[in-house]
């Protein structure tokens, strides 16, 4: 390391030990504000130090500090995890409070194994780190020489996006995320309505902090903590939260109000409280004209009136509108020599008509009938009355009318999302999320939803056919294998190990899992262990027996966020922070645990040096080597980052490593309101945020299967149960408690997890199932069937029920000791789940449909 960088060097005299007097003068007004003050700063005179950590127990990276007692070895008694004061995302939760429970944990992978017999059957013997390493490198060499770089396909769900490192280089680009069964239909959703570089997890985000309403469509607030910190801070000055779910979520147990909601139906609720502000004459009409393309006309096959389709020289990328008086004008986007959008091209005083239903002369002469996007819309909305939509949602139409005007009346915002795969129709729902935030006109200004504000902090790292080092080589010929089936797939990994069964769109061989609970994040278990089972080479990476590793050829034992470095952006905060964590904790003795990172670097190395060095990688034998290799990039992107931020502004370099030292963070960008659409553009074709997607009309595909506007449907994704029978939609979810795929297996999960079914009361008696009761699920569509104790409560609708995941129904076989079977209690919703993927996006649904059967004894 660098030593005259103070952040990643002398803070750990600073930060760590105590440091100066300014240092802890600096600190102290966060720290006198926070809960943990007197448990923090009375450690600290009785000699234990605090390290900043990032804490990646789920994906929010909240900001928590491990103290510890200096002078004792490390253990569960010597290091206690708090909140880190005042940090932008500051944690915890019952999660981040587990966290040095896995850190010795008696399940722990603590030495290689590999497998010794069938897979599926969690059988392993020991082995040392030489033999699985050069054992797994020939393999995958004579992989690669037989079949291709693309044959090879990596995944993670540990978050820092480590399992590219291997298959980047190797030049096959299927390195696939988990998104499809997480926050894929969010992120897409989002890209309809506000375009490329606006959708990503944590661009827009509701400004929770200064909200006076917000409605949490299907989102529990259980992460990111320091948004759901925020929001309660918001909840004291009297902001009001409506949650609207087919079960009660934590959010709701206070003075949240809940709104059950029958599943898949969320787009019917939405578009009837669009409709009912229409009716009420509550949407924003002005905004409405002025920033979105409500007013653009399109044409009767759907697609825009453009300036080319007026004048034989005219612009595809000039949309038309009409003042309603017999003129037309034109909008578009002005962009710089370089292509970048930076304003708008456009007369600001001309006033279109929102309600425009015309005729107008083509350039070939013709007259062609065009209306009004918001027109198309609210033709679309108007059967969706209060009583419609309670007669599809379930949701009562008193409340619907009640929600509009509350909606309309505090400006409120719906949340955008978070874990969003549910029901095989959401990006739709998300994308009529965003919608209805530009109908109340609540977007990028205070208590909307906004723009968050970024750090431009950049560490080195590799990407396709790029190395951290200004490297580049060129990549296998062949697409992203998803990309192929789902052309705006964020990650649909399904669509690799259906390859490794049918080799289409082209054979996959090899398969390396880098941290991730596949059968905890992946539906369909039963199709998953079949295609696992088909793979010729399958490594599996991770801290505890998670179910997968009965399916790998190689387990390595790996280090997690404890035990590692690393400097980022803060995720998920309205300002742009950076972070440094460094929590300065080893393995357990006895635990020969790597850093993912070097795990892969050493097989890639050994099947292909010249591969390895591509990303400046020749040979790191032991964890202080490779550290000073994998350090250097962080170092270096830092270094550049304060000279940066120097340059903008003399001393500030200084202040940002004061910042590190002493607390561990510090915050860059402050968000400054009122610049998206107002002033800049937006990524989409117009410009504009577009309650009417122009995005649909770039490829014939998604016109098959979607319409520019949202459309209520059924779900896709399971069979419809028969009301009033045995027959549920089984509902997921999770909470901040212990749904994780660590904390599952640690000591207070024992006593803390629920690993029931919840079901509605009068569903219980009219079944005559008690509370506790022990019933079998079977799946309506995938046959599995399971048993589980009932818990019978109001916090769930009538015809459904809902069960937690990634809480219980671990079935490792051989690794799980006697004191841990409380893993596999309860079920593993995935069991249940079809699989089904909308077209186009590729998001997996995770909800089904199950028949509840009472077990005779």
């Amino acid at each position: 390391m660098c030593n005259k960088i103070v952040d990643l060097s002398v803070s750990r005299r600073t930060l760590m030990k105590g440091g100066a007097a300014a240092a802890a003068v600096a600190a102290a007004p966060a720290i006198h504000n926070w809960a943990f003050a007197e448990q923090i700063q009375k450690l600290e005179k009785e000699g234990w130090t605090k390290h900043p950590v990032a804490c990646t127990m789920c994906g929010a990276y909240c900001g928590i500090l491990a103290m510890r007692k200096e002078g004792e070895p490390i253990s569960e008694k010597t290091v206690r995890i708090f909140p880190n004061p005042g940090h932008p995302q500051r944690g915890y939760c019952g999660r981040s409070a587990a966290a040095m429970w896995v850190w010795n944990h008696p399940l722990r992978l603590r030495k290689p194994l590999k497998r010794i017999g069938e897979k599926g059957e969690g059988q392993f013997k020991e082995v040392t780190w030489e033999e699985a390493l050069n054992d797994i490198a020939a393999r995958l060499k004579d992989i690669v020489q037989k079949n291709g770089e693309s044959s090879v396909v990596s995944t993670s769900h540990s978050f820092q996006g480590f399992a590219k490192w291997l298959t980047f280089p190797l030049g096959s680009p299927n390195n696939i995320g988990h998104q499809s069964s997480c926050n894929a239909a969010g992120i897409s959703g989002r890209h309809l309505v506000f375009g490329k570089g606006y959708d990503g997890a944590g661009k827009l985000e509701p400004d929770y902090a200064n909200l006076r309403y917000i409605l949490l469509i299907g989102r529990s607030m259980g992460a990111a903590m320091g948004a759901l910190h925020t929001l309660n801070e918001a909840r004291a000055r009297g902001a009001k939260v409506v949650s609207i779910d087919p079960r009660m979520p934590d959010m709701a147990y206070g003075d949240a109000e809940w709104v059950p909601i029958r599943p898949a139906t969320d787009t019917a609720l939405v578009s009837g409280l669009i409709n009912e502000m229409l009716a009420q004459g509550t949407a924003d009409l002005a905004f409405i004209e002025k920033h979105t393309n409500g007013a653009y006309l399109i044409k009767e096959n759907g697609a825009p009136l453009t300036q080319a389709d007026l004048l034989s020289n005219g612009s595809k990328s000039l949309y038309v509108v009409t003042d309603g008086k017999g003129n037309l004008a034109f909008r578009g986007v002005k962009k710089d020599d370089k292509g970048v959008a930076v304003g708008f091209d456009e007369d600001p005083s001309f006033r279109a008509d929102l309600n425009a239903n015309i005729s107008v002369k083509l350039a070939d002469g013709t007259e062609c009938p065009v209306k009004t996007a918001f027109v198309l819309i609210k033709e679309e909305l108007a059967k969706f009355t209060p009583e419609k939509t309670e007669e599809i949602t379930g949701s009562p139409a008193a409340k619907i009318r009640l929600i509009a005007k509350e909606f309309a009346n505090f400006k409120g915002v719906i949340d955008d999302g978070w874990y969003s795969a549910k029901n095989g129709t959401d990006v739709q729902l998300y994308q009529l999320i965003c919608i209805a935030n530009a109908f109340n006109g609540n977007i990028d200004v205070k208590g909307g939803l906004v723009v968050t504000a970024g750090a431009a902090l950049k560490i080195p790292s590799v990407a396709a056919g790029k190395g951290p080092n200004g490297e580049t080589w060129k990549m296998a010929p062949e697409k992203r294998i998803d990309k192929i089936i789902y052309p705006d797939a964020e990650g649909t990994f399904k669509v690799a190990l259906e390859a490794a069964v049918t080799g289409k769109p082209y054979p996959i061989k090899a398969a390396f899992f880098v941290g991730t609970t596949m059968f905890q994040r992946e539906a369909n278990s039963q199709e998953l262990a079949d295609n696992l089972k088909k793979l010729e080479l399958c490594v599996v990476q991770d801290v505890l027996p998670q179910e997968i590793v009965d399916y790998a050829d190689y387990v390595l034992p790996a280090t997690y966020f404890l035990e590692r470095k690393e400097m980022s952006t803060v995720k998920w905060a309205l300002n742009g922070s950076i972070y440094l964590s460094d929590p300065q904790i080893e393995p357990p003795k006895g635990c020969e645990a790597r850093h993912d990172v070097w795990i892969l670097l050493e097989i890639l190395r050994r099947a292909f040096p010249e591969r390895a060095e591509r990303v400046g990688y020749k040979e790191c034998k032991t964890a202080e080597e490779f550290n000073k290799y994998f350090d250097a990039f962080t170092q270096r992107g830092f270094d550049q980052f304060l000279d940066n931020c120097d340059k903008a502004k003399p001393g500030w370099k200084a202040q940002i490593q004061e910042d590190i030292a002493t607390k561990g963070w510090s915050t860059i960008t402050k968000k400054v309101y009122g610049i998206y659409p107002y002033k800049k553009p937006f990524g989409t074709p117009s410009g504009k945020l577009e309650i009417y997607s122009f995005k649909l009309f770039s490829d014939p595909g998604f016109l098959k299967s979607f319409t520019p506007f949202p459309v209520y449907k059924p779900s896709p994704a399971y069979t419809a149960p028969k009301p009033n029978s045995n027959e549920f939609v089984l509902v997921s979810g999770k909470n901040c408690n212990s749904c994780s795929g660590l904390n599952m297996f640690t000591e207070p999960t024992r006593y803390l997890g629920d690993r029931t079914v919840w079901m509605n009361i009068d569903d219980a008696a009219r079944l005559g199932i008690k509370d506790q009761e022990i019933v079998e699920i079977e799946g309506l569509d995938t046959k599995v069937k399971a048993t589980a104790p009932v818990t019978v409560t109001r916090k769930v609708i009538p015809g459904s029920v809902f069960a937690f995941g990634f809480s219980g129904g671990i079935r490792t076989k051989n690794l799980i000791n006697p004191e841990y079977q409380f893993v596999k209690e309860g079920i593993n919703t995935h069991w249940y789940a079809t699989g089904y993927a909308e077209p186009m996006f590729g998001n997996v649904a995770n909800n089904s449909s199950v028949r509840i059967n009472k077990v005779r004894g």
